[in-house]
């Protein structure tokens, strides 16, 4: 199991791409990279938190997503909308998840 913020930083890239060439992901509603990072989301969330808890808005983005999936695939979308309005929070629970992961481990940290 790699660690949360891993997961989200790729999450990140997976959302940055799917906002920038929608196109792209027409055929992708079964893509099995976008099936992990839901499911180790969704684990994450299950599971207890060892500080500031990082997942809500993996957790919104991943039911945005598949929203979009399941809908039209229409780049004017309103869950496209709603996906880039929670990009900026995954960016800030990413960074959170990263400073929590060293906390545990004792590692000092930069800001």
């Amino acid at each position: 199991m790699r660690p949360l913020s891993q997961t989200l930083t790729e999450l990140i890239g997976f959302t940055e791409e799917l906002l920038t060439k929608p196109a792209r992901h027409h055929g992708l509603a079964a893509d099995t990279r976008f099936a992990l990072l839901a499911q180790e989301i969704r684990d994450a969330d299950k599971r207890p938190a060892e500080g500031i808890r990082c997942t809500s808005s993996g957790v919104a983005i991943v039911a945005c997503t598949e929203s979009y999936f399941a809908g039209e695939l229409d780049p004017t979308s309103r869950w496209l909308g709603a996906i880039g309005g929670l990009l900026p929070l995954l960016r800030g629970e990413a960074w959170q998840a990263m400073r929590n992961e060293k906390d545990a481990s004792g590692e000092a940290y930069r800001r």
